[in-house]
């Protein structure tokens, strides 16, 4: 199945994939909210981010290099800059995907914790023959464990795709640009 997907682009003569995208201008590339900004602090439109995201995330490992044509003529300024702006982005969204790992192992840190005092409380507790202490002790077992697995799927399920979403952004801003 993958063969099949890589051989769907064309590749140049260094055997790296062309991600090929057209357009009118070096500007249809960006969000219009923010068209007095300079190039480097501009977003990128979401239908692009996405084509690339999409386009590294299928050709998985192998080398590439994305291709830009216009309808317009650009000059090296501009080329230039848009290399820069794509590379920029992209490590903000680096930048973003650090803040969100880091704040997910903040919280596990926090569950697991929670989940420890729950677990301790309830064996604490749990000799205890009245059965208002029984009731607590039950809750906080099933509490503490709650909070234990869901520390232990932010680590093990939830970290996984954040630090795949980070290879790509990575691969994203080091790559080779091209303007025709």
């Amino acid at each position: 199945m993958k063969d099949s997907i890589i051989e769907r682009y064309e590749k140049n003569l260094n055997d790296e994939i062309i991600i090929k995208i057209y357009t009118s201008k070096i500007e249809d590339l960006y969000e219009d909210y923010d068209k007095k900004s300079t190039f480097i602090k501009k977003d990128l439109k979401d239908d692009l981010e996405n084509y690339l995201i999409e386009s590294v995330e299928e050709i998985g490992n192998h080398p590439f290099t994305i291709n830009f044509s216009f309808d317009e003529k650009t000059d090296f300024s501009s080329n230039a800059r848009l290399k820069n702006s794509i590379k920029e982005y992209f490590e903000y969204l680096q930048l973003l995907e650090h803040k969100k790992m880091k704040t997910q192992l903040k919280n596990s840190l926090i569950f697991l914790l929670i989940g420890f005092i729950f677990v301790s409380i309830s064996f604490n507790i749990s000799e205890n023959e009245n059965f208002f202490y029984r009731l607590i002790s039950e809750g906080a077992m099933v509490g503490g464990w709650v909070s234990l697995w869901e520390a232990l799927a932010t680590i093990l399920i939830k970290w996984l795709p954040l630090k795949n979403k980070l290879k790509i952004f990575r691969k994203i801003s080091n790559a080779n640009i091209t303007c025709i």
